[in-house]
């Protein structure tokens, strides 16, 4: 007869709650930000996603960029100009001219997709500069009687707030900096008599940017919305509903982003299997539930030990998980595990049916990456390590292929 069940983990017991390994989903939403490293990702995001519509808008304004200077080589007799060292045109043809090489530079970059840290400062410089370029240019035209378009600071400011990469307030800085540099720039180089017009631009410009600013406002909200939304979903299609860690799916995936990064840093990794020791003689003293709720303790306790963001935890199935361990030697692998397996046994969750010990224990297999090989291999010499392991006695951590023993 056994006998009778009570509860071994009564004082451990707490909801699982969010993933502990950072699979929760935290924001900050005051006006349009999350959490910084949430924020990046965001980012990154962000400007792969409008890449395509960035690269039509670059190109569009690549084409008007020509026009503007065949117009400029129509309205200005540039030759005579320079020869009588006049400055301002001079100072036009190298404006033009710069920032011709700017957009062509960031055309490159969004059709090769190369330097993505550098695309963003490059967006925001060839925006300024167009902008700068254009209120100089008209205002020389000005100045001798030459036909201008004002209208085109307005298009300009719309422009600024395209889908093209930028974050609403990198958008927002350059649309004011475009506004007041038009306007300070206007009230230095006009004459007294087309101050008034200049003043009721300078009003049109900082009300585009009012209006435009409101819209691109919207819509980065419900971009950040539908991002935080799709980031949830996958979080929790990728974890474990359970013990709160990765599922086998997220963890998989992981293991293979990180190998191909540890070949291209020769970065040093150790997969682990472990596998909680005679955990169905623990189901069967102790229920299902009580079962349940030590393998989300024991989670919780290997993943505090673990180093993100390239560190991992996955539930692989049962009572069985995977660890990666990156940059990692078999020597420092020895030390960590030996902590996983201690704060295992620290959660003191009593274990009554175990010939092993009184209280749960896990036992460990796991192998080095060789530099070359797939996921799948390295887990079939860890799962092999973990065999061997249990064959000569529990609660231990065995390397595979000939290792030594790296932890007891």
């Amino acid at each position: 007869m056994h006998a009778p069940r009570h509860d071994p983990i009564s004082r451990h017991a707490e909801p699982a709650g969010e993933p502990p390994s950072g699979g929760a989903v935290t924001r900050r939403f005051d006006g349009l930000g999350f959490e910084p490293v949430l924020e990046r990702e965001y980012r990154q995001h962000m400007r792969a996603d409008q890449r395509r519509s960035t690269l039509v808008c670059l190109i569009t304004a690549l084409g008007i960029w020509l026009t503007f200077i065949g117009l400029d080589l129509t309205r200005l007799d540039n030759l005579i100009a320079i020869d009588s060292r006049d400055v301002f045109v001079e100072l036009a043809i190298a404006l033009r001219l710069g920032t011709l090489a700017v957009i062509l530079r960031l055309v490159w970059v969004v059709r090769c997709n190369r330097q993505a840290h550098a695309y963003h400062h490059l967006t925001m410089l060839a925006l300024a500069l167009i902008g700068v370029t254009c209120a100089f240019i008209a205002n020389m035209y000005k100045l001798r009687g030459l036909p201008q378009a004002d209208i085109a600071q307005l298009v300009i400011i719309a422009a600024v707030f395209l889908p093209v990469g930028l974050t609403f307030l990198q958008s927002l800085g350059i649309a004011l900096l475009i506004a007041v540099f038009t306007t300070v720039l206007g009230l230095l180089m006009l004459e007294p008599a087309q101050l008034a017009e200049h003043g009721r631009l300078s009003i049109l410009l900082f009300f585009a940017v009012f209006v435009s600013a409101v819209g691109a406002w919207l819509r980065e909200r419900a971009e950040r919305d539908q991002f935080l939304l799709r980031r949830m979903l996958h979080s929790r299609a990728m974890s474990d509903a359970l013990t709160g860690v990765a599922n086998r799916r997220g963890f998989e995936e992981h293991v293979v982003m990180a190998l191909l990064q540890a070949r291209r840093e020769r970065a040093p990794v150790v997969f682990a299997v472990l596998d909680v020791d005679h955990f169905k003689r623990y189901n069967d003293r102790y229920g299902h539930q009580a079962g349940d709720v030590a393998l989300a303790l024991i989670a919780r306790a290997i993943d505090s030990k673990l180093r993100p963001p390239m560190d991992m935890v996955g539930r692989l199935g049962g009572e069985e998980f995977g660890l990666l361990l990156y940059d990692t030697t078999p020597e420092k692998a020895q030390e960590r595990l030996g902590r996983v397996a201690q704060a295992i046994a620290e959660l003191r969750i009593e274990h009554a049916a175990s010939p092993t010990a009184q209280y749960i224990t896990v036992s460990m297999g796991a192998a080095a990456f060789d530099g070359q090989e797939t996921a799948i291999d390295l887990y079939r010499r860890a799962d092999a390590a973990l065999y061997a392991g249990k064959a000569s006695g529990r609660n231990r951590v065995e390397l595979g292929e000939g290792g030594e023993r790296l932890a007891g």
